[in-house]
């Protein structure tokens, strides 16, 4: 696989983790576990480092976050979906939030890929989150927005 093509999924990977991480919790002391799942806009990326990644080349749109698994009030596992804009799955897997990170984990063309992302900070509408790429000195921040139920619109298809 091209390096370009491996940082382009990794990068995809790692802002999806980002958005799963957790945080220490809000003033009413809810917990992002409790929050996380639902599908997620992306309203901003950031990308810094040595890359000639641009935002518009991470086509990731919408996160989607499933109650699948379990939770016991620390920690919340469960599966999650990335969609391009047009509606296209780009990554499923599996996704594990404690209170400080959340941990993303995807086939990738055979290979088992894992990202750890960090939550700068949560509401019950949105997230900050960081990935950190150091094999590539790259770092993502994304900005999510919770979608209302009727904004919603999942035509998921078949992979990019």
């Amino acid at each position: 696989m091209s390096s370009k093509r491996y940082l382009y999924r990794a990068a995809c990977l790692a802002a999806l983790i980002v958005c799963l991480s957790c945080g220490t919790g809000d003033d009413d002391g809810s917990r992002l576990g409790e929050l996380i799942a639902g599908t997620w806009q992306r309203t901003d990326l950031v990308i810094e480092g040595d890359t000639d990644l641009d935002p518009e080349d991470l086509t990731y749109d919408k996160f989607i976050f499933n109650g699948d698994g379990t939770y016991n009030g620390m920690v919340r596992q469960g599966s999650f979906t990335t969609l391009s804009r047009y509606g296209n799955v780009i990554i499923e897997g599996t996704y594990k939030c404690d209170n400080d990170n959340l941990r993303l984990e995807f086939d990738d063309e055979g290979t088992t890929r894992k990202i750890l992302a960090q939550v700068l900070s949560y509401t019950e509408t949105t997230l900050r989150l960081q990935y950190k790429l150091e094999d590539y000195d790259i770092t993502v921040r994304l900005l999510l927005h919770r979608m209302e139920a009727d904004d919603q619109s999942s035509s998921v298809t078949s992979n990019d």
